[in-house]
């Protein structure tokens, strides 16, 4: 944090509060993967989760080809001291030339075209010499210089795509060039989510004093939508345990995970927890992390249940580090640690001992050297900040004190699976 910005929320260390590696474990192991499966076209597969693992029929390349456009030849046929061949005919991409190379004999290929069974080299052509139909050659050529070989890229029975991989446009060209259009995935989890708070009111009514236009849902929406999950936004509850619970219920019956934010405190109005323990299970409800601590999580029926803090920087730094993992586990995703790089502080930070935190951050490079520095005030609350960053500082349960230079953990913003 800047010197000269003090932060104006204070959240003391809680001694009960569940560990965050704990915590993910205890969720991971009550999570129960989805076996649904779904046949889509390929063109329908993008950010999808493969069910099994994709194998190749084929090679690829299935037929030796040019890397470039140039001359095929066979070294054996170059005379000794007399790098010059005779041009016999061409080859083009989708146009063979089938003929063998005969002693003396090359043939001018373009790029990807099939070049002659005993061939072994590839001459691009701006390194040649064309005297009529005589080609002269370079005295210095490598056997294979230039040449696909078959199955150099894909083996036949390679697996391609393995299971739990999320689709992305380099496997879609990958599938496509093996012929396949159709992929087994998983089907996607329902998510249903709502906001609760008396003082929450929707964005296109006037504010009056004491009441906040309702951010977490859209939030939550923008979080979500970038996953490969089915939304049900359950719109806004008001702070009263009996609704709660009827909500809840509802929630239960039609979704995978339910998301709730603000309630899960310890204030006279937060009702999230005695509701849930009401309709389910609760597993836990306080973190030692910061911002987030806050968090409750468990059971209704066979749907988990993530009651997130009200504050919205809280609402996100808390969805990246439970519910991702949560919903990676649902397809048998396979497990990988965040992308950390090492950062030298820009300024001085502190911080209570016995809890994580996950401070905002700008991660910059400059002459080789990764530097980061706060985004100003880090209140759970100040979303400004969060707009602001590419990174979170983490800063680990028993740090203190960060002095200006000294190198620090930094996860780059990613929330894609």
């Amino acid at each position: 944090m800047h010197k000269n910005i003090k932060n104006s929320c204070v959240n003391d260390f809680d001694p009960s509060a569940l560990d965050e590696i704990t915590a993910v474990k205890q969720i991971l192991k009550s999570i129960k993967t989805i076996k649904k499966i779904e046949t889509i076209n390929i063109m329908d597969s993008l950010g999808r989760i493969a069910s099994k693992n994709i194998k190749s029929s084929i090679n690829i390349p299935s037929f030796r080809n040019s890397a470039m456009d140039g001359y095929a030849l066979n070294i054996k046929n170059l005379e000794k001291n007399k790098y010059s061949l005779k041009e016999q005919g061409i080859s083009l991409a989708g146009q063979a030339y089938d003929k063998k190379l005969k002693d003396k004999e090359t043939i001018r290929v373009m790029t990807g075209a099939v070049i002659p069974n005993n061939a072994d080299a590839v001459i691009m052509k701006e390194m040649v010499d064309i005297e009529g139909d005589i080609i002269l050659f370079p005295n210095f050529i490598q056997k294979n210089q230039n040449i696909r070989n078959i199955g150099e890229d894909i083996k036949k029975g390679d697996i391609v795509i393995k299971k739990g991989r999320q689709i992305n446009y380099v496997d879609l060209g990958i599938l496509s060039s093996l012929g396949i259009g159709k992929i087994d995935v998983f089907r996607k989890p329902i998510i249903s989510f709502f906001s609760t708070g008396d003082e929450l009111i929707s964005i296109n009514k006037k504010l009056k004093k004491g009441l906040i236009y309702d951010s977490n849902r859209y939030l939550l929406f923008g979080l979500l939508s970038e996953l490969p999950v089915q939304i049900k936004d359950m719109g806004v509850v008001k702070d009263n345990e009996e609704i709660l619970v009827k909500k809840l219920k509802q929630c239960a019956k039609v979704s995978d995970i339910i998301i709730t934010t603000g309630g899960v405190s310890v204030g006279d109005a937060d009702y999230i927890k005695s509701a849930l323990k009401k309709v389910g299970k609760v597993n836990f409800w306080k973190i030692a992390i910061k911002p987030g601590r806050p968090l409750a999580y468990g059971k209704i029926n066979n749907a988990s249940f993530f009651g997130l803090p009200g504050n919205p920087v809280s609402a996100a730094v808390t969805f990246q580090i439970f519910i991702i993992p949560a919903i990676k586990k649902m397809f048998q995703m396979i497990a990988s640690s965040k992308l950390t790089i090492k950062a030298q502080v820009k300024s001085a930070l502190s911080k209570k001992k016995g809890r994580v935190e996950y401070k905002r951050g700008l991660l910059e490079q400059k002459d080789g050297v990764n530097t980061v520095n706060t985004t100003g005030l880090q209140g759970s609350n100040i979303l400004s900040s969060l707009s602001k960053a590419n990174c979170y500082i983490r800063l680990s349960s028993e740090t203190e004190k960060i002095k200006k230079g000294d190198t620090v953990e930094v996860i780059p913003f990613n929330i894609n699976l």
